[in-house]
């Protein structure tokens, strides 16, 4: 059994191995952590300056914020919709396609906010910017607290592209892979007590042994690790012969959990591209085109700043055999023995030619201007055209498009992900949130009927937060202005953060127009008695 387990192992470390090889085949993890090392503005590293300043002006983190902030700028949303035949002669009326859709679509609502769902997106465009991919996991965690009787739920979590290894590195179809791997890097005491719970014999379990291989790892600072602590674990999903997906979790010396059927039908994996490379499956990261253009910047900042360090300031030479020694305190005299014609002469400071900002500021405003970051896109201008300047920026965010496009699929994928956990692992004992404007309600999630049909899943993309609320207020003020709507349906419909005590303020309007009702010598108010 043993010799067994030990071939299955070996089998699968070569294929993390392969898989390693591939990468630094593409300069990979060199790549991902320069560009992650530039954009924290850590940007002299390694680099003798020979004395001179080591300026940072960053403009590659301004360009990838100003990307992933234009790209968040509207509200992102998953919607699920019924993409079976329903009514007729079908089991399934379109009533309870539509209130199946409903329950679905308030699952993931919930989830969202528990998952802090908009936080991972964010982190995914940083990602891509940074290292061509953005990579999303999704798994179930039996430890999540449901409130109910039982445990579990599904959880989603980015993984370093560094991490995650396509058994056909070739092909950016997901569902098509022989294998996926990923590796982590996991405390020992953590993984021994995942074998203890997987009732490991204890000489197996002893060998779960610190190492320090990191060097493959994300970032410079997944390098500093406290010693002996931590070792490379890996997961193995591949499709088994019945089409579902397999688990399989191990380290360098033994396997942790044996095969485990997961029932799901598609692989829990998502990714995206930030510039799509033909035959692979890694993508171009926008980081990497803007090294070079930094490093000019900042050479050449440094370069003129060392001149004028040097230069800047005139210098006074005398003649040493009249002057001991020259003072420059204000209003002190200087003694001299002779005559005071050419005694001493002021220097003036060197000049520069003023081509080198030229060509700096030319760098600067070309790389933004060819990446779409131009300073109207930034808002560095003055506001006196405001409709050609919200123009201007709508134009500048053209170049964006695709990856917008590409940004959203990846965002329907997990969706689809989602979805397939729901049907796989919810059962009917569970109660799932179901929400309706700012009201919740807990229902029964029935999934049988459901669980062979189809659904799809789109993006929903909405104004941002200050835009909606703005927009929202408005029309709230006219159909109250106009008398369509009771001061009560304003106050519910107004966002919270903008009235303090807005539940007592409609409590109260309640009670003065029930006093109002009563007291039959007022005139009644037509908006509050529709």
């Amino acid at each position: 059994m043993s010799r067994k387990k030990d071939k299955i192992f070996t089998e699968e470390w070569q294929l993390y191995e392969k898989g390693k090889e591939y990468n630094y085949s593409l300069n990979l993890y060199d790549k991902v952590n320069v560009n992650e090392r530039f954009y924290r503005g850590d940007q002299w590293e390694g680099v003798k300056t020979g004395g001179l300043p080591a300026p940072v002006f960053n403009i590659f983190k301004r360009i990838i914020e100003y990307y992933t902030s234009t790209i968040l700028q509207n509200a992102v949303s998953m919607r699920y919709s019924f993409a079976s035949p329903y009514g007729g002669k079908t089991d399934i009326t379109e009533k309870e396609a539509n209130d199946t859709c409903g329950i679905l679509n308030g699952i993931i609502d919930t989830r969202r906010e528990k998952m802090k769902f908009d936080k991972l997106l964010s982190d995914s465009l940083t990602d891509a910017a940074i290292t061509g991919d953005a990579v999303c996991y999704t798994y179930w965690d039996p430890a999540v607290r449901t409130g109910q009787l039982f445990t579990g739920d599904f959880v989603s979590v980015l993984v370093d592209n560094t991490n995650v290894f396509f058994g056909n590195p070739n092909s950016k179809d997901v569902n098509s892979q022989p294998y996926i791997l990923i590796s982590l890097r996991e405390t020992v005491a953590d993984l021994r007590a995942q074998a203890a719970k997987n009732k490991l014999p204890e000489h197996i379990i002893e060998r779960i042994t610190p190492d320090d291989d990191t060097l493959t790892q994300s970032g410079d600072m997944a390098k500093k690790e406290l010693e002996n602590t931590k070792c490379i674990s890996l997961i193995k999903l591949w499709r088994g012969p019945n089409g579902s997906i397999l688990y399989r979790k191990l380290v360098k010396n033994t396997i942790i959990s044996d095969t485990v059927d997961t029932k799901l039908r598609t692989y829990p994996i998502a990714f995206f591209n930030w510039t799509t490379v033909k035959n692979s499956w890694h993508g171009q990261a926008v980081a990497t085109g803007l090294i070079e253009n930094q490093i000019f910047i900042n050479k050449g900042f440094a370069m003129v700043m060392k001149h004028m360090m040097d230069t800047a300031f005139s210098k006074v030479i005398y003649d040493s055999t009249i002057i001991d020694e020259w003072s420059n305190k204000v209003g002190e005299a200087v003694a001299v023995n002779g005559p005071v014609e050419n005694v001493a002469k002021v220097l003036n400071s060197g000049q520069m030619q003023a081509g080198m900002l030229d060509v700096i500021n030319l760098a600067i405003s070309n790389t933004k201007e060819f990446l779409g970051a131009t300073d109207t896109a930034l808002g560095n201008v003055q506001p006196n055209n405001t409709s050609a300047i919200i123009a201007l920026q709508q134009a500048s965010n053209m170049p964006l498009e695709n990856i917008k496009r590409s940004f959203y699929q990846y965002v329907e994928d997990i969706g689809l992900i989602w979805l397939e956990f729901m049907f796989t692992y919810y059962d009917e004992k569970r109660l799932v949130c179901v929400r309706s404007g700012e009201k919740k309600a807990f229902e029964r999630f029935s999934q049988k009927k459901y669980k062979d049909v189809l659904f799809d899943c789109r993006v929903d993309v909405g104004a941002t937060s200050y835009w909606s609320e703005l927009a929202a207020i408005n029309t709230l003020d006219n159909l109250l202005s106009r008398g369509l709507i009771t001061l009560e349906q304003y106050l519910e419909r107004i966002p919270d953060n903008l009235v303090p005590r807005k539940k007592e303020l409609i409590e109260q309007q309640n009670s003065v127009e029930r006093e109002d009702k009563n007291d039959k010598t007022k005139p009644l108010d037509k908006r509050t008695n529709p």
